[in-house]
């Protein structure tokens, strides 16, 4: 037989521990109540109420009823009866946020572990054909190589009420693209809790949105890909002085500097253009605004040809302060296609319109294949040049890339005369090829570069500069199409909407008074 555990223990014995059990589970459970209606206390407060309804104020220590219901106690109970069960009843109460959808996922997620210590329970749900959708969590991306779990559709919150539910969603405006919309069924009694957790929510996006001052790849609209901002090394790209400050004026400084640009009236909604020949570092320009962006809590967006330029600004005007680096301009105006090129530049008045702190900027690397319509006044306000490095700048690079104990005596005036004409991706490989010709020298690591090392470097690179020349010479014969499609674009975009009166109109919605459009001769190219 085997041995009783409540051997040798009394009745009266087992009777305490079985009351103790009882204590401590009770205590537990009060515990967790207490915890409960503390939260759901806090909740009601930011969301701005304790009481559901304006005709019942809970205060004092005795019934208070209107005049109205003097002699008429049944009535009044009626009432309380009436409020109790539509407190109890399901609402559904809908929320849309001027954020991504999945960032306001992300910030739903921080929401419920901050207040319940949870992220609920996902929630199946049936549709209209009976098949069954299972939870969902959705990883997205929080930055370069890192993401989290967030969830989706349906989830379950019992600490709301019973059946209670959070629906994770999107919508679509016209205006803005995909935002982040949560609809909560909940019991009408925890409407106050419900607005205190979207107030919570707001907050985290606010501090912790997963895009807002972050570097960002491509017009994606719903899972903006993130770049990798730490490629670059500020130290290793260098400009010329002029190409320096004009940098520094007219994109740089309104980063870096934005609370004292609005102090002063400064309007923060530019565009820029780059414009020179390849190899002059019109893409490293791009990291190096990621890298101020990201440090003074801009947003940036880095789009290239075949992004939406158009999701890329809505985004922009989302998370703004933002800049949208739109590389190869020419790549749309060269094309010829008059839709897409209407569609760009109603992009970039759409952003003015709306007084947005979005600076656009450009590059191009043949300027003779803008659009003219891109450089009419009011669209771009600074053309930058970014072309061959000066000497300072030849000396600044060479510096930059070896290290100052393998630099002798060097004759940099006759290393700039050598690398005549070099763009600075062409100085580069330059400067690369000189360490190689040291090495070959002296078979093995060498001790230092001489004048001479860099001049053989650069004449051995002559051919291949003269090559890219040529083919950038040459120049083909347009067809009958695409020059239709030329004078088709300059058409559209000379249009101009007019009302009823033959005056100039906006064209901003439905209620509009456009009666037509009208070409502006002037805008037509001669």
């Amino acid at each position: 037989m085997a041995d009783n555990p409540f051997s040798g223990i009394t009745a009266d014995q087992v009777l305490a521990m079985v009351q103790e059990a009882h204590t401590q589970a009770a205590t537990a459970l009060s515990q967790e109540e207490a915890a409960r209606t503390a939260v759901m206390s806090l909740l009601a407060q930011v969301g701005g109420t304790t009481v559901g309804e304006k005709d019942l104020i809970f205060e004092g220590s005795k019934f208070v009823l209107p005049e109205q219901y003097e002699g008429k106690i049944g009535e009044a109970i009626d009432f309380l009866d009436r409020y109790r069960k539509q407190q109890g009843k399901t609402h559904e109460y809908s929320k849309i946020f001027r954020y991504r959808p999945y960032d306001v996922a992300h910030a739903l997620t921080l929401a419920l572990q901050e207040v319940f210590g949870s992220t609920g329970m996902g929630e199946s749900w049936t549709d209209m054909f009976g098949q069954e959708h299972p939870p969902q969590f959705i990883e997205v991306p929080t930055g370069v190589n890192t993401s989290v779990q967030v969830p989706w559709d349906l989830v379950a919150m019992p600490i709301l009420g019973p059946e209670a539910t959070i629906e994770v969603g999107y919508t679509r405006d016209r205006d803005l693209g995909m935002l982040g919309k949560l609809s909560i069924r909940a019991p009408r009694g925890v409407k106050a809790q419900v607005e205190g957790l979207f107030k919570v929510i707001e907050k985290h996006l606010s501090v912790s949105s997963l895009y807002k001052g972050k570097a960002l790849i491509g017009g994606d609209a719903l899972v903006p890909a993130f770049l990798d901002v730490r490629k670059v090394n500020p130290a290793h790209v260098i400009y010329s002085d002029d190409v320096l400050q004009q940098l520094n004026t007219n994109i740089w400084a309104l980063i870096e500097h934005t609370d004292l640009m609005r102090e002063l009236g400064e309007v923060l909604k530019r565009a820029v253009l780059l414009e020179g020949p390849y190899g002059t570092g019109k893409s490293l320009a791009a990291f190096l605004t990621a890298q101020k962006c990201v440090e003074h809590g801009w947003t940036f967006l880095f789009v290239k040809p075949g992004d939406d330029l158009d999701a890329a600004m809505r985004t922009a005007q989302l998370y703004a302060p933002a800049v949208v680096f739109f590389e190869d301009i020419d790549v749309i105006g060269e094309a010829g296609d008059p839709a897409r090129v209407s569609k760009l530049l109603d992009s970039f008045d759409g952003i003015g319109a709306k007084g947005a702190e979005v600076v656009a900027i450009l590059t191009t690397n043949r300027k003779d294949k803008i659009h003219k319509g891109m450089l009419r006044p009011g669209r771009l306000d600074a053309v930058i040049s970014i072309n061959y490095l000066d000497q300072a700048g030849v000396e600044k690079l060479i510096k930059a890339h070896v290290p100052a104990d393998m630099l002798r005596v060097m004759d940099y005036g006759k290393v700039f005369e050598a690398f005549a004409d070099f763009t600075p991706a062409f100085a580069k490989e330059a400067i690369s090829r000189a360490k190689r010709y040291a090495i070959a020298r002296e078979g093995g690591k060498p001790r230092f570069l001489t004048t001479s090392d860099f001049i053989g470097a650069a004449n051995s690179l002559k051919p291949q500069l003269d090559l890219m020349h040529a083919a950038e010479e040459e120049k083909a014969t347009p067809t009958v199409d695409k020059a239709f499609r030329e004078v088709v674009a300059d058409v559209i975009d000379a249009m101009r909407p007019v009302d009823s009166d033959g005056g100039a109109a906006q064209i901003y919605g439905a209620e509009e008074d456009v009666a037509g459009f009208e070409v502006d001769r002037e805008e037509l190219p001669a």
